[in-house]
C-alpha cells in the first residue's frame, strides 16, 4: 500500500526537483569516492603489473585518454598547433565549454572542462530523477536511478574530463521534454546533444517516435491547425541532424573535408557489422584464449539485459527505441572499445536497472557490484589496459 501511495502522489505537487538532490547527490559523491579509490589501487599495483603506456595514464589522471584531445581543442581550437589531425573526431560542444568557462578559473582549461563534466553529472543524476518520476510514476524508482547512474563502473568516465556527462544531461532533458509534450525544448536540446557528439543524432528516432504518437491523438484537427502544431515536432526530429552537420562544419574547418571526423572514427572503430554477428566473434576470441574484449562484452550483455527488463516493464515505445539504437551502435563496431560508456548516456537502462532493483537485496548487490566494480575499472583505465 505504502509503494501504491507514492505511485499516486507523484502525479500532485509533492514532485519537487529539489526531491532529487539527496538521492542524486548521494550517488554522485559515492562514485567520486570510488574512482578516488581505483586512482590508489592503481598507483599501488602500477610496481607489480604490466604497463601498455607506461605511466602515461597515471601522471596524466583525470585529463587522461580523451581529456588529453579535449584540452588541446579547448587551448587552441582545431586549428591549433598542438592539436593531432585525430582530433576532429571530438565535436565541438564540450571543449567551447571548457573555453569559455577558463576565465572564471584563471586560465586553467583542465579544471574548468572537469567542473563542467562533473557539475553536468550531478544535473543529469537530477534529471534523470525527474525522467523516471514521470516516465513510470513511481517515486521509488526515481530515487533509485538518481543513484544507481552514478554507479555503473562505466559512468566514471563522468568524473573525468569526458563529454558523457553532458550527453547523459542533454539526452535525458530531451526525453523529458518529450514525455511532457513539449517538442520545442527537445528541439532545443537535441540540437546540444548533436553538436556534443555523433551519436547525438540518435535522438531522432525516439522523437520520431513520440512525432507519431502525437500525431495519433490529432485526428479530425483542421488541415491548416496541425501543420501549425506540427512544426515544433518536425524541429525535435530534425534537430538532432542539424546539430550533428553543424558540429561537422566546424571540425572541417581544420581539414576542409566535412567527412573528416565521420571517417576517422570508422578507422578507429576498424568498421562495422551487425551486432550479435560482432558478439560471436568475441565468444570465438574467449575461446581461443583472448580476453582484450571481455569488458565491454560483460557490458554489452548487461546493457541487453537492462532492454529486456526495460520491455517487461514496459517503457515507453520511445525509451525502447533509444535504447535498442544506442545498443547497436555501439556493439556494432569491430572495436568494441568504450562500449559501456557509449550506453550509459541512455538514462532508461539506469531507469531499467532502478525497476529491477526493487528489493532491498538487490539494491545492496547493485551498490556493492557497482563501487567495487567502479574501483576496478577506474584502476584498469589508469594502468592503461582498457580503453575507457
Amino acid at each position: 500500500m505504502g509503494a501504491q501511495t507514492e505511485q499516486l502522489s507523484i502525479t500532485g505537487p509533492v514532485l519537487r526537483w529539489g526531491d532529487a538532490v539527496r538521492p542524486a547527490l548521494l550517488g554522485w559523491l559515492v562514485g567520486r569516492v570510488a574512482v578516488g579509490v581505483g586512482f590508489a589501487l592503481a598507483h599501488l599495483l602500477s610496481g607489480s603489473v604490466g604497463l601498455p603506456h607506461g605511466r602515461l595514464h597515471l601522471d596524466q589522471g583525470l585529463m587522461t585518454w580523451d581529456g588529453t584531445f579535449y584540452r588541446v581543442i579547448a587551448q587552441g581550437w582545431y586549428s591549433g598547433t598542438d592539436v593531432p589531425e585525430e582530433a576532429v573526431r571530438f565535436f565541438p560542444a564540450y571543449p567551447a565549454l571548457g573555453r569559455l568557462a577558463e576565465f572564471v578559473f584563471m586560465g586553467n582549461t583542465d579544471l574548468a572542462l572537469l567542473v563542467i563534466a562533473n557539475a553536468a553529472a550531478l544535473g543529469a543524476a537530477v534529471v534523470v530523477w525527474r525522467l523516471a518520476a514521470e516516465g513510470t510514476t513511481d517515486r521509488l524508482v526515481a530515487d533509485r536511478a538518481a543513484w544507481m547512474v552514478a554507479v555503473v563502473p562505466a559512468a566514471n568516465v563522468m568524473v573525468f574530463a569526458y563529454s558523457e556527462s553532458l550527453m547523459l544531461l542533454m539526452a535525458t532533458a530531451v526525453l523529458l521534454a518529450l514525455l511532457r509534450g513539449r517538442p520545442g525544448w527537445a528541439a532545443l536540446g537535441a540540437l546540444g546533444a548533436g553538436l556534443l557528439r555523433p551519436a547525438g543524432v540518435l535522438l531522432a528516432l525516439p522523437a520520431l517516435v513520440e512525432t507519431w504518437q502525437w500525431y495519433r491523438t490529432q485526428r479530425g484537427t483542421p488541415t491548416r491547425t496541425l501543420l501549425r502544431r506540427a512544426v515544433p515536432w518536425a524541429c525535435a526530429v530534425v534537430a538532432p541532424a542539424v546539430g550533428l552537420v553543424v558540429a561537422l562544419w566546424v571540425v572541417s574547418r581544420r581539414t576542409g573535408d566535412v567527412f573528416e571526423a565521420y571517417l576517422i572514427q570508422r578507422r578507429l572503430r576498424d568498421g562495422f557489422r551487425d551486432p550479435l554477428t560482432r558478439m560471436v566473434e568475441a565468444g570465438v576470441d574467449f575461446a581461443g584464449g583472448h580476453l582484450h574484449d571481455i569488458y565491454n562484452v560483460a557490458f554489452a550483455i548487461g546493457f541487453a539485459a537492462l532492454f529486456v527488463i526495460a520491455v517487461r516493464h514496459r517503457q515507453r515505445l520511445s525509451w525502447l527505441v533509444f535504447m535498442a539504437a544506442t545498443w547497436v551502435v555501439a556493439v556494432g563496431g569491430n572495436n568494441m572499445d568504450s562500449l559501456g560508456r557509449y550506453c550509459v548516456v541512455a538514462a532508461p537502462f539506469t531507469i531499467a536497472l532502478a525497476q529491477w532493483g526493487h528489493t532491498r537485496g538487490r539494491q545492496v548487490l547493485i551498490a556493492t557490484a557497482g563501487i567495487l566494480g567502479t574501483v576496478w575499472f577506474t584502476s584498469e583505465v589508469l594502468l592503461g589496459r582498457i580503453v575507457p
